[in-house]
């Protein structure tokens, strides 16, 4: 795909679109300017600017990562549940008809502010502070988010099917296969051990809390995007992501140390401030560990074959270039020591 098409798109379909216009409360959408804010891997976003300054955020969808035949709408769901936690965006207008330019569009409020940088202990409180209003929201019967019966086992065949297709790869490499086996084989059993449980279960995660989705503007205050993955379930799972070595390594060079990993649970739950119940957390914590760990190797692992490939909708130069650092055998050995061996 030519680098400029995303751009293309996305002008195609403000131009002369009166009802994002009403949507947005604009006279008319062709006088918005459209500038590219960042592409992933399966959304690429967009600022639109109003001619009073006003800013708004348009992302087309190009894949789903949940496999929904409606992916914008289920973001924009996703978006309404959370209004109230006042940590996320508004959401402003969606269309899933895909009729304008073939992909579904959502456009949302403009949230200022930088990512998370994980060297300034104040914006780390804040993360924590920020998890902790999302896992708060109470959650409606009908809010349409997805609810996995059995989260850490669903994680489980997550992990093996992104795994398949790189096992099975010429691009296979034999170190790496036998590492992440034995990944797997200390995952089951935590999961095996921990059971299931419903009694956590209520909560909506955004299941990718990367730095990047973290944005903290001048005064300290932070907010969270990118909500095309949420889920109901167990605030540990969010809460094990975000520690995760495979995702503070997405977009900086930060590794938690135990120390770290113990102050920020601290900071969290101080801030939660007995809005909900511990629960099972610190019994289940631990397999969620393991569980996201190895879903951020394995998602490298099948991502490395399909950049092999041309077939992807939308790559990522950041993405292409960090794959090889998480099949590397230091980080696959560090992976072991703090998630997977209890620092053994």
């Amino acid at each position: 795909m030519d680098d400029h098409t995303p751009l293309r798109e996305a002008r195609a379909y403000v131009d002369g679109n009166g009802e994002l216009a009403r949507a947005l409360g604009v006279e008319s959408s062709d006088a918005l300017s459209v500038e590219p804010l960042g592409q992933g891997e399966h959304n690429a976003n967009f600022v639109l600017t109003a001619a009073d300054g006003r800013r708004f955020v348009l992302r087309v969808n190009y894949t789903s990562q949940l496999d929904l035949s409606d992916q914008v709408g289920y973001e924009f769901s996703a978006l309404a549940a959370l209004a109230s936690s006042g940590r996320v965006p508004r959401a402003l207008f969606v269309d899933s008809s895909c009729r304008r330019i073939g992909h579904g569009v959502l456009a949302e409020s403009y949230l200022p502010g930088t990512w998370l940088d994980f060297a300034d202990p104040a914006q780390v409180r804040e993360a924590a502070c920020v998890l902790a209003d999302v896992h708060s929201v109470p959650v409606a019967g009908d809010c349409g988010l997805l609810r996995p019966e059995d989260p850490l086992r669903d994680q489980l065949k997550t992990c093996e099917a992104l795994f398949c297709a790189y096992a099975e790869s010429p691009l296979c490499e034999t170190r790496v296969a036998r590492t992440v086996e034995r990944f797997f084989a200390r995952a089951e059993a935590a999961v095996a051990e921990a059971g299931r449980t419903d009694a956590d279960a209520t909560h909506i995660l955004n299941t990718e809390a990367v730095p990047s989705h973290f944005l903290i503007d001048s005064t300290g205050r932070g907010s969270m995007v990118d909500w095309e993955k949420p889920v109901v379930g167990e605030a540990a799972q969010d809460v094990a992501y975000f520690l995760s070595p495979t995702t503070t390594i997405w977009d900086t060079d930060f590794i938690f140390d135990a120390a770290g990993r113990a102050r920020f649970i601290e900071d969290y739950w101080r801030s939660v401030d007995g809005r909900f119940s511990r629960d099972a957390f610190d019994a289940r914590f631990s397999a969620y560990v393991m569980t996201n760990a190895l879903i951020g190797v394995t998602w490298s692992c099948n991502a490395l074959v399909e950049y092999h490939g041309t077939d992807r909708p939308l790559q990522n130069d950041k993405t292409r270039n960090l794959l090889p650092r998480y099949v590397s055998q230091d980080f696959l050995d560090l992976l072991w020591r703090d998630c997977f061996s209890g620092g053994r």
